[in-house]
């Protein structure tokens, strides 16, 4: 089990989950953490492009396939399920201070919300028949009443520091 802090941000599509996302890890990584980043996606992706020779390898029928440069390595891993959050916090981020990640909303982590009230939609973590137990703040240009931290979508500074609190990291 990792000891890496896990957080997890939700919203809807558009509620400038990835703008609000880049703000913070650059604040967090500009006070000296190291942050990881996980982006969930329900679809298949390709992150290894037709023709180049790491996908020629990969389509060859290699289950791993790792890419390096000067400053920068990337792991296309073939896998049969989607590897569990907690296994990839393990296994490939655990010597960081905090990782962050969007998506994984079904996952029991503690998780901000995202909303943006022009877009007229009820919170997902809350509703007549759900409420997610894990959800620690809300960061809205609205006025949601539930009984957490509420953030308008541009303090950043204010964002941070309840993080690093809310996980007694020193900032």
């Amino acid at each position: 089990m990792t000891t890496t802090p896990i957080l997890g941000f939700i919203g809807p599509s558009n509620s400038g989950k990835t703008t609000l996302l880049t703000k913070i890890i650059q604040q967090l990584t500009a006070s000296g953490l190291n942050i990881g980043a996980v982006k969930h996606h329900h679809r298949t992706f390709s992150i290894d492009h037709e023709g180049k020779d790491s996908h020629r390898f990969t389509a060859a029928g290699a289950r791993k396939t790792i890419i390096t440069g000067p400053h920068q390595t990337a792991l296309v891993e073939q896998t049969p399920e989607q590897i569990p959050l907690e296994l990839l916090a393990t296994k490939y981020l655990d010597d960081l201070d905090l990782i962050i990640v969007e998506g994984f909303k079904q996952n029991p982590i503690p998780k901000i919300e995202v909303q943006r009230q022009e877009l007229n939609l009820p919170l997902i973590s809350h509703s007549d028949t759900h409420c997610d137990p894990n959800l620690i703040a809300v960061i809205s240009n609205g006025q949601p009443t539930l009984d957490l931290p509420l953030f308008d979508l541009d303090q950043i500074s204010e964002i941070c520091t309840f993080i690093c609190r809310h996980f007694n990291i020193p900032s």
